[in-house]
């Protein structure tokens, strides 16, 4: 039946209207069980929520921050209006606490909170593709209407998923807003989206198109909600949010270095020290630390909650000195001249944690910080482990002297998983040679183009640890050869460097040597297009017939696969199927290119099948 049917004097402009039956006739939205709603699930970064168990960032301290909470919550419940600004952007440099206003702003919204996303670059809650995604897959979880529409528009479309920002905000939200409107059990008027860390999300250019779309949709009237952002006052975000369109709606505040912070910090240092005497046993007669120590922390703290939240986890911290001795090490800083220089003390806490690093374990730890720095989390610290040919007592012995500014997860078996930085930060302070001087300065380029080859190197020699005993020179079993294969393969994928957009000759000898028989198996049997589109990229063309490349088959080789008597349209199908050889030698295996055609809940997908030809003269004869 047609859309509107027997209606009269209706009007409609720039909407777009998806009917469910053009999916499948013969299904209902309950028989479909929401397919477009799950593939949206697997484009969103579920950790960003601030809520979720990984994110957990913890919010001000009891009392803290209040004028500005209380300012940023009743903008949320209806003060906006008094203002007319239905953006709002707290703005202030690093180490202030805005993701802790932001977390505690996200928990007094209450009912008025629609949606979340905290990007995190130490954690790897950065990409831009996901955000959307995750504040629209929110957004249907509270409003079955606009779930019913996101389902058929991802459905009937997938690809909305890898496009452009701007089509993704108009595909997913303005245009499925704009049919709900007036509509009951539509989405509610003036609900508040929270972005955390925009600074930190991958990419300037990103970084500037998420405040024009939005602005521009709040200025065109194109959404019903209020966006409040946090973030460092970048000059890209403050000329972002300085055109007279964003000026029109949005409400600026900052949250600056200021010493009209110290009551909040001494609250916070008070309630830390007390954890620290409990987990000690610290007599309760015995004053530690006395009120001279508490106030000349909150001194050195000059303002920024990452000084004082760094401070409490060195004094916390392991070692052969406990809690008291390094109490003093923290007050011996003193006060760095600050007037231009809001992070000097931080700087100076930072070097001083670097200096106590033993001499013998600087390089391996000065490895682990340069590859955090440069990926993230992307690699667990197990796998690390194996790229750097660390033991697990030279791990642990490098990052000793690091629980204050370095988190480290655990895997079931008590093995070193996820590592993360506390605080942006630190990443910062290493990256910049003048703050970290000569000694403790990482090279982004020059980490990322050695970090190319020590995985590619890991790579080959999990593939071949069958033949190569020496492979595994750990003192410990270390993650399966099956683990480290994944995480290098995804690695060469999607994160290397690569010199001009291809990777360093030396790497390719070793990636010549990977035995692609054991990778396609570990990695998965079935490999996505863009993992060939994307290897093939990375390496220079006069290497590809040694890694990679493409194979025609040729009719004669298809009839010897397919027999004669099969029909014209069999072998003409077989004829277009994309085919790769990968590898060299014994190590090869061949690509083919198959339609995945799945069970009605799932997607269809182009995706590679490996077979493998041991048989030198096998696999020559179906390749040629």
């Amino acid at each position: 039946m047609p859309y509107f049917q027997g209606s009269s004097n209706f009007k409609a402009k720039h909407n777009t209207f998806v009917d469910a039956n053009i999916i499948n006739h013969n299904e209902t939205y309950t028989e479909r069980q929401y397919r477009g709603i799950d593939m949206l699930l697997k484009a969103t970064t579920p950790q960003a929520l601030y809520d979720s168990s990984e994110c957990n960032k913890p919010g001000c301290f009891e009392g803290t921050r209040e004028e500005h909470i209380r300012n940023i919550t009743g903008w949320g419940r209806g003060d906006w209006k008094a203002y007319q600004a239905r953006v709002l952007w707290l703005e202030g440099p690093a180490g202030v606490g805005k993701s802790a206003v932001a977390q505690t702003c996200a928990q007094g919204m209450e009912n008025k909170l629609g949606a979340t996303f905290f990007f995190s670059r130490p954690n790897g809650w950065n990409k831009p593709a996901t955000f959307l995604p995750t504040i629209a897959y929110q957004l249907t979880t509270k409003y079955p209407a606009y779930r019913d529409l996101v389902d058929a528009i991802v459905l009937h479309d997938p690809l909305i998923l890898e496009k452009s920002i701007q089509v993704q905000f108009r595909k997913l939200l303005a245009q499925p807003l704009r049919q709900l409107e007036g509509v009951e059990g539509g989405v509610d008027d003036d609900i508040v989206i929270i972005v955390d860390g925009l600074d930190e999300c991958d990419g300037k250019d990103a970084q500037s198109t998420i405040i024009r779309v939005i602005t521009s949709s709040v200025h065109q009237q194109s959404t019903p909600f209020l966006w409040a952002f946090f973030s460092r006052p970048e000059p890209h975000i403050r000329s972002a949010f300085s055109t007279e369109q964003a000026i029109e709606v949005c409400w600026q505040l900052t949250l600056p270095v200021s010493r009209d912070a110290d009551r909040d910090i001494e609250a916070y240092l008070r309630d830390g020290f007390k954890t620290i005497r409990a987990k000690y046993n610290v007599p309760a007669a015995f004053p530690w630390p006395s009120e001279g120590d508490i106030h000349r922390l909150v001194e050195q703290s000059a303002g920024l909650f990452a000084y004082t939240a760094s401070a409490i986890r060195y004094v916390d911290g392991p070692g052969i000195s406990g809690p008291e001795e390094r109490l003093r090490s923290v007050l011996g800083l003193g006060m760095a001249g600050i007037r231009d220089n809001p992070l000097a003390n931080l700087d100076r806490f930072y070097l001083l944690i670097m200096k106590e690093i033993p001499e013998e374990t600087l390089p391996n730890a000065i490895q682990l910080l340069s590859i955090l720095g440069s990926i993230g989390p992307l690699l667990s610290g197990s796998v690390i482990c194996v790229i750097l040919k660390l033991s697990l007592t030279a791990f642990y012995a490098a990052v000793n002297n690091l629980y204050s500014v370095l988190k480290i997860e655990k895997t079931e078996d008590g093995m070193p998983g996820r590592l993360s930085f506390y605080h942006a930060s630190f990443g910062d302070f290493l990256s910049d040679k003048k703050r970290s001087t000569q000694k403790f300065y990482v090279d982004r380029d020059d980490v990322l183009d050695r970090l190319d080859h020590l995985c590619i190197e890991a790579l080959c020699g999990a593939s071949n640890a069958a033949n190569d005993k020496k492979f595994n020179v750990l003192s410990w079993s270390g993650p399966r050869n099956s683990v480290v294969c994944r995480a290098t393969f995804f690695y060469l994928v999607y994160c290397t460097s690569g010199r001009g957009g291809h990777l360093w000759t030396g790497s390719l000898r070793h990636l010549s040597r990977v035995n692609w028989n054991v990778v396609g198996q570990d990695v998965t049997p079935k490999w996505k297009i863009e993992y060939i589109e994307a290897l093939v990229q990375k390496i220079p063309e006069r290497w590809r017939p040694h890694i990679i490349y493409s194979s025609k088959p040729s009719l004669l080789s298809i009839l010897r696969q397919k027999g004669f008597g099969e029909k014209l349209a069999s072998l003409m199908q077989a004829l277009k199927k994309g085919r790769y050889v990968i590898g060299t030698g014994s190590n090869r295996a061949l690509l083919v290119e198959e339609w995945m055609w799945k069970s009605r809940d799932e997607d269809s997908s182009r995706q590679f099948c490996f077979r493998t030809y041991p048989d030198a003269a096998e696999f020559k004869r179906i390749t040629e």
